[in-house]
C-alpha cells in the first residue's frame, strides 16, 4: 500500500536531505583542503626547517593516512560528516601545535596563522551545532595545554604572545557563529522548498483546469453543432421518403397515387418546417448532445447497418464484404451514434462507387484500440473534391430547404468519432478509390 505524506512532513524530509547534502559537501571541501595545505607544508619544511624537515615529512605523511582511512574508511557508517571532519582538524592541530612546541620565533608565528586560517575557514564551512562547537574549541585547548604540560608550561606565555592569542579568539568566533548560518541556511531551503512545492501545487491545478476548460470548449462545439447535426439527419430521412414515393409513382392504381401524392405533399411540409425550425433555433439552443459510452460490438453494428442499407447496396449490386467471423471486437463508444457514424461513410461510399463493385472491411487490434478501414477500391470521385468536403461544420449553408447538404454527413461521422475519442481519416488511391480509417478505444472481453 502506497503511503502518501502529508506536505510538512515532505518538506521537512526533503528539507533535511538537502541540508545532509549540503554538511557532506562541506566536509569533503575541509578534508581535501587541510589535505591541500599537508601538501604544501611538504615544500615549506623543506626550505624552513633544515634540521627536522625528514621527520616532519614522515610525521605529516602518517597523518595524511590515517586521516584519509579514518575519513574514507568510516564514511560510510556516518550520517553526518561532523566527527570526521573534527578528528582531522584535530590531527593537523596536532601537527601545528607539534612544530610550534619545538621551534621558535617567526616559525610559531607562521603556523599560528596557517592553523587560524585552517581552522576559521573550517568553521565557516560546515554548518556545526553548538555540541560540535564545543567539542571542537575543548579538544584544541586539550591538544595546546598537553603539549606545555610536557614541557611544564614554561614557554606558555611567550607561545601566547606569538600569536597564540588571536588563534583561540578565532577558534571561539568561527565556533559559534556557523550555528546562526546554519538556522538562516535552513530557513533559506525552508523558504525554496515551500515556494517550489506552491508552484508544483498550482501547476497542478492548473493542468486541471485547463482539461476541464478543453472538456466545457468541446462540449460547447458539440452544442453549437447539434441543430445542423439534427437538421441534417431529419431532411435526409424525409428525403428518403421524397425518393421512394417517386420511385414507385406511375406504378399504382388511381386511388394510390393520390395517397403518394399526399406523402410527397407532408414530407414536403415537413422538410419546410425542419428547416425553418432550426433555422430560427440555430443559436438558441442550449440543450447537449448526452454520449452513453459502453461497450459496442463493432461487427455487429456493420452487420447491422448492412441490414438497413440493403436496398442501395442491392440497387448498384454492390458487396459489403465483412471478416467471416465475428471477431469480438469491442469498442467504447455510443451504439447509436456508431451505427450513424457507419451508415454515413456506407452511404457515401454506395453512392461513389461504380455498379458490381465491392466495399471491404477490416479489423485490426494493435494494444488497447481498434483500427477500422473501410476501403471502396471502386469509387468515382476526385480527391480534391473529397477534400472539399471536409471544412468545418460550421461552415455549412442551408439555402434551401431542397438543398441536399452534400458532404455534410461525412463532417458529421468525422465529428462524431473525434467526440467518441475516436480517430478519423481518409484517403484516396492515385488510380482511384476511397479509404476511410477509424480508430476507437478498444475493450478486452475479460472486462465485459
Amino acid at each position: 500500500m502506497e503511503v502518501t505524506l502529508h506536505p510538512t512532513n515532505q518538506i521537512q524530509i526533503e528539507l533535511k536531505n538537502h541540508f545532509n547534502k549540503k554538511s557532506w559537501n562541506a566536509g569533503n571541501y575541509v578534508y581535501w583542503g587541510i589535505t591541500s595545505v599537508f601538501l604544501g607544508l611538504y615544500i615549506l619544511e623543506f626550505f624552513l626547517l633544515k634540521s627536522t624537515w625528514q621527520t616532519t615529512f614522515l610525521f605529516k605523511s602518517i597523518i595524511i593516512s590515517v586521516g584519509f582511512f579514518i575519513y574514507y574508511g568510516l564514511k560510510k557508517h556516518s550520517t553526518k560528516p561532523n566527527a570526521l571532519v573534527l578528528i582531522y582538524i584535530s590531527l593537523f592541530a596536532t601537527y601545528c601545535f607539534s612544530i610550534i612546541h619545538i621551534e621558535s620565533g617567526y616559525v610559531v608565528t607562521l603556523y599560528f596563522a596557517i592553523l587560524t586560517i585552517v581552522i576559521s575557514v573550517s568553521n565557516y564551512l560546515m554548518l556545526w551545532n553548538s555540541n560540535f562547537s564545543i567539542i571542537e574549541v575543548l579538544i584544541v585547548i586539550l591538544i595546546f595545554l598537553l603539549f606545555h604540560w610536557l614541557d611544564h608550561f614554561v614557554h606558555v606565555w611567550e607561545i601566547l604572545s606569538l600569536g597564540g592569542y588571536v588563534f583561540f579568539t578565532f577558534v571561539f568566533l568561527t565556533a559559534f557563529i556557523p550555528d546562526a548560518r546554519k538556522r538562516n541556511y535552513m530557513l533559506n531551503i525552508d523558504r525554496d522548498l515551500k515556494k517550489q512545492n506552491t508552484i508544483n501545487n498550482l501547476s497542478t491545478k492548473l493542468t486541471e483546469l485547463q482539461i476541464q476548460m478543453e472538456e466545457l470548449n468541446q462540449l460547447n462545439k458539440i452544442d453549437r453543432e447539434k441543430e445542423k447535426i439534427l437538421r441534417h439527419d431529419l431532411k435526409n430521412k424525409i428525403s428518403n421518403i421524397i425518393g421512394l414515393s417517386q420511385l414507385i409513382d406511375g406504378q399504382e392504381a388511381e386511388e394510390d397515387k393520390i395517397y403518394i401524392e399526399l406523402l410527397r405533399d407532408v414530407s414536403t411540409d415537413l422538410l419546410k418546417y425542419a428547416d425553418n425550425l432550426y433555422s430560427k433555433n440555430e443559436q438558441k439552443s442550449k440543450s447537449s448532445l448526452n454520449l452513453k459510452m459502453e461497450p459496442v460490438n463493432i461487427f455487429a453494428s456493420f452487420k447491422k447497418t448492412r441490414n438497413e442499407i440493403k436496398a442501395k447496396l442491392e440497387k448498384k449490386a454492390i458487396e459489403l464484404v465483412l471478416p467471416e467471423k465475428d471477431p469480438r471486437n469491442y469498442i467504447e463508444a455510443d451504439f447509436l451514434v456508431v451505427n450513424n457514424i457507419l451508415e454515413n461513410i456506407l452511404n457515401y461510399l454506395i453512392n461513389w462507387s461504380n455498379e458490381q463493385s465491392k466495399i471491404y472491411v477490416t479489423f485490426v487490434a494493435i494494444d488497447s484500440y481498434l483500427k477500422i478501414e473501410i476501403e471502396a477500391p471502386a469509387t468515382q470521385i476526385s480527391p480534391d473534391k473529397l477534400n472539399n468536403i471536409f471544412k468545418p461544420i460550421e461552415n455549412f449553408e442551408f439555402t434551401s430547404s431542397f438543398d441536399k447538404p452534400v458532404g455534410l454527413g461525412l463532417q458529421i461521422a468525422k465529428s462524431m468519432t473525434e467526440k467518441l475519442g475516436g480517430y478519423f481519416k481518409y484517403q484516396t488511391q492515385l488510380n482511384g478509390g476511397v479509404t476511410f480509417k477509424l480508430e476507437f478505444k478498444s475493450i478486452e472481453n475479460s472486462e465485459l
